[in-house]
């Protein structure tokens, strides 16, 4: 059996960013894959499953995987149990419910946690299609993994309730999202869409381009209702204050050297926003830091914050979290809580995407 497709969306021709003497020096052009970088779905779930961690960027590779099954028309995918190094094979639909359960509060509305199966089902699928040699090598020959940093964090029902107890209410609930969507994903110009997604966006998401340095049609900026909307949403404004010795120290210990001359009013000199809000660069003492790098520097929960010195020290105020980029994982709930379906609230956050049918990419 081979692929119907290879798509060229969503491949990414950028630059990869180089931690040279601590930052952003550039390497030489290469074809990434943007799927790689979404690692960081960073959701804070109630039960706190997934993290926020940095993005892996991996190189995309052309050649043909051997690909998953289609049995009777379900989609069997193999799965790499990091913990355990141990790969199994399991129904697409019911690896869903775990990465959905994973990803989202199971308190949220239906409707946005059907927006999240659709768009973790299209997340996998483009993933596991657009697998090359290497790729696989690294699932050790599996489809995908359960590393959050990689694939998708993900749990069965089993794993969830030794973790979280009485979890039967929910994981229904959870089920119920996903077969009521079951075997849906976005595409874009007939292709699968790699539906990223970040937890909570202030007035506007995030471009793609902003964040990664390439555009791609439907991964672009638009309206979020969380900013009017804070009483409802836990640590959507979270702080981090720090003396100037720890100031100096993280940048220190990050790589930088830097001349802190004067008093540290004086080290910050400029502060620089993109379209979309958030901080495109900052300038300390003469050292210009893009605001993506600066957010892993100080453990920043996004690219949305200010910075103000205070005697003597400084504070960090972040809106949101994650990196911003396609849906809003809490705007989703509240577009739900307002009356939309998973498909309208689909289509807000990722522009021009229709909604199609996965098993017509496998043979």
């Amino acid at each position: 059996m081979k692929y119907l497709i290879f798509g060229a969306l969503g491949l990414i021709l950028t630059a990869a960013v180089i931690q040279s003497g601590g930052l952003d020096s550039l390497d030489i052009l290469e074809i990434k894959l943007l799927a790689a970088m979404l690692g960081e779905n960073d959701a804070p779930a109630e039960h706190e499953q997934n993290s926020d961690t940095p993005p892996e960027i991996i190189k995309f590779y052309t050649g043909e995987p051997e690909p998953p099954e289609k049995t009777g028309g379900e989609i069997i995918i193999s799965v790499l149990d990091c913990v355990r190094d141990e790969i199994y094979d399991i129904n697409l639909e019911e690896y869903l419910a775990g990465v959905v359960f994973s990803e989202m509060p199971a308190s949220f509305e239906l409707e946005a946690l059907k927006a999240q199966a659709v768009a973790a089902r299209s997340y996998s699928v483009y993933k596991i299609l657009h697998s090359g040699a290497d790729e696989r090598e690294y699932h050790g020959g599996a489809d995908i993994c359960d590393d959050a940093r990689h694939c998708k964090a993900y749990l069965g029902k089993a794993q969830a309730a030794e973790k979280y107890g009485d979890i039967e209410y929910f994981w229904q609930i959870i089920k119920l999202a996903v077969s009521e969507t079951a075997g849906e994903i976005i595409t874009y110009k007939s292709e699968p869409a790699i539906a990223v997604f970040h937890a909570m966006s202030a007035d506007l998401t995030e471009s793609a381009e902003n964040i990664w340095g390439s555009p791609v049609p439907y991964l672009t900026a638009v309206p979020s209702q969380e900013s009017n909307n804070i009483n409802n949403i836990r640590n959507f404004e979270t702080e981090i204050k720090l003396s100037a010795g720890e100031f100096k120290n993280i940048l220190a210990e990050s790589g930088f050297n830097l001349n802190f001359a004067g008093e540290p009013e004086d080290w910050i000199e400029n502060i620089s926003l993109n379209s979309s809000g958030r901080v495109d660069y900052i300038i300390i003492c003469g050292e210009k830091i893009p605001g993506v790098t600066a957010r892993g520097v100080f453990g920043l929960r996004s690219t949305n914050f200010t910075l103000e010195n205070t005697r003597g020290g400084f504070i960090f105020t972040v809106y949101g979290y994650g990196h911003g980029v396609g849906m809003s994982q809490y705007g989703a709930n509240l577009m739900a809580m307002d009356g939309r379906s998973y498909a309208e609230i689909l289509k807000w956050y990722y522009t021009g995407t229709e909604i199609a049918e996965a098993n017509l990419f496998f043979e």
